[in-house]
């Protein structure tokens, strides 16, 4: 049995006890003698004496040619917190990753650096289409492979045979690569440590980023006496990787990690550890995932071959800058499913020197073609922008343009609220709520006494970029209605009469509820989207009949002012859905939807137009793709005739082939005498089982309901999420801004 090495401790004390201990998951120690140990261990600092460098076999970057681990003269690792440089005998921190240690060649070793870039050239990835043709030419020349008796083995890399043939003394024993060595290496007590010679070297040969030490997240004080343990987390992803991850998800400027509190966050959970500065996640981490993730969409929409719905949504930054977020949309090939992926993300120019519809129309055509996007595949684009100079350039290529319907919503909520009979009361609502919430008093009386009305929501300023929240901040100062004239007289610092000047009358509170009434549709019309797993662009006709016919019409009851502003509400909304390519694509794919095929809410006369318009487009499909309609017979073979046909073929006549728009109108009677799907059925999961029975149709199907109703995501339609987004979006430096919102929604994690 091999003799322990001995820990020495700076103060002069040998220890001869392991320093590692075996712990429970919860990382709880029964035992005080051991935390007595720990905690003693954590404010000293520790020196350990090495005899060789070993380097495992998992680790397979280049740059191990010139460092190793500290280890016991059998190759035992005495610690993973530091390495140890070959060359010069230099100490550095091992931080799971190899960017530290070619800082130090860089450095230090620049002719060893260059010499071990020209033995490892960066390697070339083939593109998808090389990678098919090298397995095609694989399989080609070995259609049947044999597993040798050395498969098991783990691969011998560049890297492992520059260690056997380096001068460095590297030699190897076993699954470890050593050289001889004599040294000390001085370890805080603080810091992340493994002391226990009797860890296997198997530990490390999983994986280079595989940690089994023992992490001490806090020491103990006299408030908590407790030392806190856990075993090194099997999680291997890199640090500078989770911060990245953190800022694409959660959508945060760069800047949050020059944060003393998140510095000290991320120090408190993994220590220690290295945070990527701003400069490196906006300059080199989060460009490079974007660029090799843009590679790989872009290579799948160059093999795509259905068709695509593109959005463009507008938004404004905290500077009042306004920019552009191009998208694309597809359904899935084997899951009923609408794929959507961001493009770019542009800065809209203004007009000083410079021509906006050459500008737009160069950048329109670089898009398509750095996406492999043809414009003959695109359905239509569903737009949320009033760039005039865009919309002119999109039009002038016969692109259909589809108003966003959450973004038409906000147009004509938007236009309500600024109304000379609304605006002030609105002002004079906002001026009260942000008096209540600058005084401390104030709001804590309005708390006390809410649960006597039992109201289920806070009452809140309201953001005027989404309308949803004005709707929201007004609904609830009604309902508080009768608090506010005791919630003001906190405000002492208020006279009687201004504190009078704040109230609402009772002609204002009967605008406020107005404003409600008229505006509680359009809430209506937002939880239906949200509710839709996949809002399509199939259930945009009849939510606007819906709303124009039913909702928006004078009810008993109604004021003046409410009918005035329905009539304003409907008649705003109505207008942006005029054009009559828009109106035909969105009665197409409303009839092509199983759960409104039969269009009720239409006259005879508009369902027999979309009926004929469906079916003409279905002839044409038969025309392009003649092989889905029938199959023909092998032309080598010669038809064998039955002794039936040859006796009595001439008695019986035979109808002869069926023409392309008989076969088009019986498809289409096929699919209109189908049940009608449940509201609640997903028109894409009705359609991957529809296929069978109308194989041909179904192509039409995934043409037009390949669009959203939005230009967002179903996800980010309910308020509280919508109002997140917005909040974090605006602050987003433009500089990130595209590289940001990319990653956001195209990583997956």
């Amino acid at each position: 049995m091999p003799m322990k090495p001995r820990v020495r401790v700076q103060r002069g004390a040998t220890l001869e006890t392991p320093v590692k201990k075996k712990v429970s998951q919860r990382g709880t120690m029964a035992d005080s003698s051991v935390q007595n140990i720990l905690s003693r261990l954590m404010e000293e600092k520790h020196t350990f004496t090495y005899k060789k460098l070993v380097v495992p076999m998992s680790m397979r970057s280049p740059y191990w040619k010139y460092y190793g681990f500290p280890a016991t003269e059998d190759g035992d690792i005495l610690t993973k917190v530091k390495i140890v440089c070959v060359l010069c005998k230099a100490q550095l921190a091992y931080n799971k990753n190899t960017s530290n240690l070619r800082m130090h060649l860089q450095n230090r070793h620049a002719k060893e650096l260059m010499e071990l870039v020209a033995e490892h050239p960066p390697e070339i990835r083939p593109s998808h289409k090389q990678q098919q043709a090298q397995v095609q030419e694989e399989q080609e020349i070995s259609p049947i492979r044999h597993t040798s008796n050395n498969s098991k083995q783990q691969k011998r890399t560049k890297c492992h045979r520059s260690l056997e043939n380096t001068d460095s003394g590297f030699t190897k024993q076993g699954n470890v690569y050593f050289t001889q060595a004599d040294g000390s290496i001085e370890i805080d007590g603080d810091l992340q440590f493994m002391s226990d010679p009797n860890i296997s070297i198997s530990n490390f040969t999983q994986d280079e980023e595989t940690s089994s030490t023992i992490q001490i997240f806090s020491p103990p004080t006299a408030a908590n006496p407790n030392v806190v343990l856990q075993q090194g987390s099997e999680n291997n992803k890199n640090i500078s990787d989770a911060i990245a991850e953190f800022l694409i998800l959660d959508l945060q400027r760069a800047d949050v990690v020059e944060g003393r509190g998140f510095q000290r966050l991320i120090a408190t959970l993994r220590s220690p550890c290295e945070i990527p500065s701003k400069g490196r996640l906006v300059d080199e981490i989060l460009p490079s995932m974007q660029c090799h993730l843009k590679e790989s969409e872009q290579e799948f929409l160059q093999l795509f071959t259905g068709d695509y719905g593109i959005t463009i949504e507008e938004w404004v930054s905290n500077n009042d800058e306004s920019f552009l977020t191009f998208s694309v949309h597809y359904q899935h090939k084997t899951e009923p499913s609408l794929e959507t992926r961001v493009m770019s993300t542009v800065h809209c120019p203004n007009s000083n020197g410079v021509d906006l519809h050459e500008y737009w129309t160069v950048f329109i055509d670089a898009l398509f073609s750095e996406w492999h996007i043809n414009a003959n595949k695109v359905t239509a684009i569903v737009i949320a922008t009033s760039c005039t100079e865009l919309i002119q350039v999109l039009a002038s290529k016969n692109f259909i343009l589809v108003p966003c319907l959450m973004y038409s919503l906000q147009e004509c909520a938007s236009f309500l609220l600024s109304l000379s009979d609304v605006h002030p009361v609105l002002q004079k609502c906002r001026a009260l709520l942000g008096l209540i919430h600058r005084h401390p008093t104030a709001l804590a009386s309005l708390r006390m006494q809410e649960p006597e009305l039992q109201v289920d929501e806070p009452v809140v300023t309201d953001c005027p970029a989404i309308w949803m929240t004005t709707y929201q901040m007004l609904e609830q100062l009604s309902l508080r209605r009768a608090l506010f004239p005791s919630v003001l007289e906190n405000v002492t610092e208020l006279s009687a009469d201004q504190r009078l000047q704040l109230l609402l009358s009772e002609e204002e509170w009967t605008v406020v509820d107005d404003i409600v009434a008229a505006l509680g549709p359009f809430k209506v019309a937002v939880l239906t989207l949200s509710e839709e797993r996949f809002p399509l662009l199939s259930l945009l006709e009849p939510l606007l009949w819906q709303l124009c016919s039913s909702h928006l019409q004078d009810k008993d009851g109604d004021s003046l002012l409410v009918m005035k502003l329905k009539q304003i509400l409907r008649d705003n909304l109505a207008a942006k859905y005029v054009n009559e390519d828009v109106r035909t694509l969105l009665r197409t794919s409303t009839m092509l939807d199983p759960r409104f095929k039969t269009l009720g809410y239409a006259d005879e006369d508009v369902k027999e137009d979309v009926y004929e318009r469906i079916q003409k487009s279905l002839e044409e499909l038969y025309e392009q793709n003649p092989t889905s309609i029938e199959f023909s017979p092998t032309p080598n073979k010669k038809p064998r005739l039955s002794g039936m046909a040859l006796l009595l073929g001439g008695v019986c006549e035979t109808k002869g082939s069926v023409g392309l728009n008989d076969k088009a109108k019986l498809e289409l009677d096929q699919f209109k005498s189908e049940t009608s799907a449940p509201l609640d059925a997903c028109p894409l999961q009705w359609w991957s089982h529809g296929s069978v029975k109308c194989p041909n149709l179904v192509h039409l199907a995934r043409r037009y309901l390949t669009l959203p109703a939005a230009v967002m995501p179903a996800h980010r339609i309910p308020l509280p999420q919508a109002l997140i987004f917005h909040e974090r979006r605006k602050i987003l430096a433009p500089d990130e801004a595209d590289t940001l919102l990319f990653l956001n929604t195209n990583y997956h994690g």
